[in-house]
């Protein structure tokens, strides 16, 4: 007995000890979902568990949040604990049963798609009186002929009142091959749908586009239109007249690869509501309002145009950019337009403006090429800062307030090149320039000016009109140096160039921007 007491003594101290010192929650069954230990589980404990998934609240009990067992504290469980409290479910936790790791399914190669194959369906197009095609979707209904699949068809004949009609997804090719198209009532060619629209005009042949003043497709806008991209090439010769509206005209991009191609519009003669890329080609356009107009930006490689507008010759509602090649603007309103920026990089541009030659809202680049410039108003006029950093620039504007070339209050910034801009008032270069500049006096039209170092010609011109102040400058005029202006063989004026820009045609002035004529700047 006295062993016994002394067994059932020990058994209850322990006991006493394990209640004082664990708590009763500890010594509860395990209660899955009750994150805090209140006996309940209920919508504080959803809640207590979004607020620990969203790394806002930290003291649950881990154990009791794990719903279904798989070592973490996520969506899943949240679910499970919405769930159990909709009594969609009635017992927690929720075993997962493992499934199977299943065989890996081989990944199918796909089938390569071939986006040449449009090229292979080849056909023709005689128009005449009675219309013969070949070529999977070539159809003709009266004098139209409609094209619904991609091909690579070759054109020829006279077609008197009618056109060739594009309505696919595919690209489509028309080879142009000795092909007169008059349509009274819409476009001679029209992509009303493509995924691209190729012109091929095929060497040694002539080729005749017009459309009528009227339209019955009001969308349509050109003798030669499509709603999508379009790209003109080939060796030989294409003739468009717009009655309408617009010669050649895109409602995406304008390409023009080469050909030779002459375009008479009412309005604009090429057209674009995106970019219009020229590459090549000899293009003649006489237009009522732009020669080209580009609603995006216009790009100019390689090619020769040759340019007569009421209105501008080129304008761009963004960037304008010249590569290469020839512009010859023979007469307009403004000469080369850009809503944005115009870089020159090279080519040869001739132009006669009757208001600016080259007009910018933003900057003027010129990097390079030859730019021969005679205009009514400025030669070169921007709204924001111009930089020259080579070519060879002759710009002659017109008279006070006019002149060669103007940024406003804008620097004029020189650092290559060769630039001789003339007329009643110009911009002075910057002081930020690094090559040197001199402001010249006035001169007459047809006048050779001539200016010389130690009896070395360095510039040699012929003034296509009279002028009141000129700025001249050159890789050739360098600091610290003394040089001579003849004007028909006769000395006018010798200088010493002191400083960046120097003056020598006793016009006075400032430096960095504003405008030069006789007697001083105006401030």
């Amino acid at each position: 007995m006295g062993m016994r007491k002394k067994y059932l003594g020990f058994l209850l101290c322990a006991l006493t000890f394990i209640v004082n010192i664990i708590p009763v929650s500890a010594l509860e069954p395990l209660r899955y979902g009750d994150l805090n230990s209140d006996g309940k589980v209920n919508s504080t404990d959803l809640t207590l568990m979004n607020r620990y998934i969203l790394k806002s609240y930290t003291d649950i009990n881990l154990i009791r949040a794990d719903l279904n067992g798989d070592g973490k504290i996520n969506s899943s469980d949240y679910s499970l604990l919405k769930r159990y409290l909709m009594r969609l479910i009635d017992v927690l936790p929720v075993e997962i049963t493992p499934e199977p790791t299943p065989s890996p399914t081989p990944t199918p190669t796909p089938t390569a798609v071939d986006e040449e194959a449009w090229k292979n369906n080849t056909g023709t197009i005689e128009l005449g009186d009675t219309i013969k095609v070949s070529g999977e979707g070539i159809s003709v209904n009266g004098s139209v002929v409609t094209i619904t699949a991609g091909g690579d068809h070759m054109v020829t004949g006279t077609l008197n009142n009618g056109m060739i009609y594009v309505d696919t997804t595919d690209r489509v090719k028309l080879r142009l091959s000795g092909v007169n198209i008059k349509n009274p009532n819409g476009p001679a060619i029209y992509f009303y749908n493509v995924d691209k629209g190729f012109i091929t005009i095929e060497k040694g042949t002539v080729n005749y586009l017009s459309d009528g003043a009227t339209y019955t497709d009001k969308e349509a806008k050109a003798a030669l239109f499509s709603n999508d991209d379009l790209e003109l090439k080939g060796k030989g010769t294409l003739y468009v007249t717009g009655n309408y509206k617009h010669g050649i005209a895109s409602d995406d991009d304008l390409i023009i690869e080469n050909g030779d191609i002459y375009v008479t519009a009412v309005t604009d003669g090429l057209h674009a509501n995106s970019g219009i890329k020229i590459k090549g080609g000899n293009i003649t356009v006489t237009a009522k309002s732009d020669a080209i107009e580009s609603e995006k930006d216009f790009k100019m490689t390689d090619g020769t145009l040759t340019l007569t507008a009421d209105d501008d010759a080129i304008h761009a509602e963004q960037d304008l950019v010249i590569d290469g090649g020839e512009i010859n603007i023979l007469k307009c309103y403004e000469g080369i337009e850009s809503k944005t920026t115009i870089t020159i990089n090279g080519g040869k541009i001739n132009l006669n403006s009757s208001e600016d030659g080259l007009n910018a809202s933003n900057c003027i680049y010129i990097n390079g090429g030859e730019l021969y410039i005679t205009s009514g108003y400025d030669a070169i006029d921007s709204n924001g800062s111009i930089y020259i950093s080579g070519g060879y620039t002759l710009a002659f504007g017109g008279n006070f307030p006019e002149g060669g070339i103007d940024c406003d209050w804008n620097p004029l910034v020189i650092t290559g090149g060769t630039l001789i801009a003339a007329g009643g008032s110009n911009s002075s270069p910057s002081n930020t320039s690094t090559q040197c500049s001199v402001l010249l006096g006035s001169g007459t039209a047809n006048s050779v000016v001539s200016i010389q170092r130690n009896g070395t010609e360095i510039a040699n011109f012929t003034a296509p009109k009279n002028y009141q102040n000129m700025v001249f400058s050159s890789p050739d005029l360098v600091l610290n140096a003394t040089y001579t202006v003849y004007k028909n063989g006769a000395q006018s004026v010798t200088f010493t160039t002191n400083s960046i820009v120097t003056n020598a045609g006793g016009s006075g002035g400032f430096p960095g921007g504003g405008w030069w004529f006789p007697g001083g700047p105006i401030w």
